[in-house]
């Protein structure tokens, strides 16, 4: 099993923006028929740390990429991403981890 995370390091005072936009992000993702992502809201964690997460879980990485060509092909993701990337400070960062 893998977990896939994109860390937001947001603009200040919008955090809750960004969670609704990821929010929007987590339906398109569920649409293309993908397991439901969570987003965690950092509350305490050290200086440098992103202020949300994006994670989902799958059981081969061959599965992530399916599910990423089905949101990031849609117009709708194109839109999506121009939006929030005002919104944050720097592109969200993802890590590909393997559940031991």
């Amino acid at each position: 099993m893998y977990v896939s995370r994109l860390s937001f390091h947001t603009r200040p005072g919008h955090t809750e923006e960004v969670a609704q936009r990821l929010r929007e992000l987590a339906d398109m993702v569920a649409a293309t028929g993908g397991k439901r992502p969570r987003i965690l809201r950092v509350s305490m964690a050290s200086p440098g740390a992103p202020d949300l997460q994006f994670e989902q879980e799958m059981e081969s990485l061959a599965e992530l990429e399916r599910e990423m060509s089905g949101v990031t092909d849609q117009e709708r993701f194109r839109q999506w991403s121009q939006q929030v990337s005002q919104l944050v400070v720097c592109p969200p960062k993802r890590e590909i981890l393997l559940v031991e």
